[in-house]
């Protein structure tokens, strides 16, 4: 299976007058082809940082995206040879889409600025791509604001997919949609993926929304990523205890679950990280190491990675009896833990 996108040791620093922001901070990842990778995390964690490095949007401070098997660089050739192989559909399509162009415009757009086909090559494609995402001709006369959410959102699917592109990065593609709505777009993209066998990279901070779309997860905490797997080993195993946290917030686990451990505290300052790992100061499992050593995404069998020195014991039921458990974790987030 090939790779449609490779991203290895990305970084994206923001200067501030307090230091560097440290938005996305060694994410290493791939999405193969046809495939649906699942990125979740709370809000602020650097998912659609990541994303917009990705599509381009924002350049990263350090490390690699390779699309196709192929680096890019910044310059125009590059630029249009990105779009061709990734698009972006984004969360809000009332801002993505320009309320002063008919939707049949707005969706043959990509194709005026890659100069690709005759004005009536171009009206077929734009048709064609409609019906695939379920509008018709009387859709494609009308402006944005007289389409429903959904509608506007098949639109903005429809205008990412008239490039044939290998991936599709759905940043919070669902979330502005009612309920009922959310679903029909839900198995929409899933329709799509089947019969154009495009990759997604489908980012939520909803990991139920995720794993009903995705084949593998990948669980992003302040800039890294904690664990990654196929989707059903990742929510049934729930090695790490962010990814437990967030199982944990959803209302049908916390119905099928006793002793649920809900997540406390925020999220502490990219500008300003934890010692060692990043997770430790909310971690009701965090102990001296945790402090003093950064967690390594490490092989935990069954295509699970996981970025927890105590993985194991968490997966066999392991909490409070260990003697060096701290009695209080919320400290400030560079101290040691050792006497804790």
């Amino acid at each position: 299976m090939s790779r449609v996108v490779e991203i290895t040791d990305l970084k994206v620093y923001h200067r501030t007058p307090h230091g560097p922001l440290r938005a996305v901070d060694g994410v290493t990842l791939h999405v193969d082809s046809g495939e649906t990778l699942g990125l979740v995390g709370e809000s602020g964690c650097g998912k659609s940082t990541l994303a917009r490095c990705i599509v381009g949007i924002n350049r990263p401070s350090q490390g690699t995206i390779a699309l196709g098997g192929q680096g890019l660089g910044s310059g125009r050739a590059d630029r249009l040879s990105r779009a061709r192989a990734v698009q972006m559909v984004f969360q809000d399509p009332s801002g993505s889409l320009n309320p002063r162009l008919r939707v049949g415009r707005i969706i043959a757009e990509p194709l005026i600025v890659h100069r690709l086909g005759s004005t009536a090559q171009r009206q077929v494609r734009v048709e064609d791509i409609a019906a695939q995402v379920g509008l018709t001709s009387h859709h494609l006369d009308r402006f944005p604001h007289e389409l429903s959410g959904g509608q506007r959102q098949r639109v903005s699917i429809a205008r990412a997919l008239a490039l044939e592109p290998g991936l599709l990065v759905c940043d919070e593609a669902v979330s502005a949609l009612d309920v009922s709505v959310q679903a029909q777009v839900l198995n929409l993209l899933l329709d799509v993926q089947d019969r154009l066998k495009v990759a997604l990279l489908f980012i939520s901070h909803d990991l139920s929304v995720v794993r009903y779309v995705a084949h593998r997860i990948a669980v992003m905490y302040l800039g890294r990523i904690v664990e990654v797997g196929p989707a059903d080993a990742v929510w049934k195993r729930r090695a790490h205890p962010y990814t437990r946290a967030l199982t944990n917030a959803i209302p049908d686990e916390q119905v099928r679950r006793d002793n649920i451990e809900l997540l406390e505290g925020d999220v502490p300052s990219p500008i300003n990280p934890p010692s060692g790992c990043p997770f430790r100061t909310r971690c009701p499992f965090a102990r001296a190491r945790c402090a003093e050593e950064v967690p390594q995404l490490r092989d935990r069998g069954g295509g699970l990675s996981v970025a927890c020195h105590f993985a194991e014991e968490i997966e066999q039921g392991r909490t409070a009896e260990a003697t060096d458990w701290p009695a209080a974790v919320g400290a400030s987030p560079n101290a040691s833990l050792t006497s804790a």
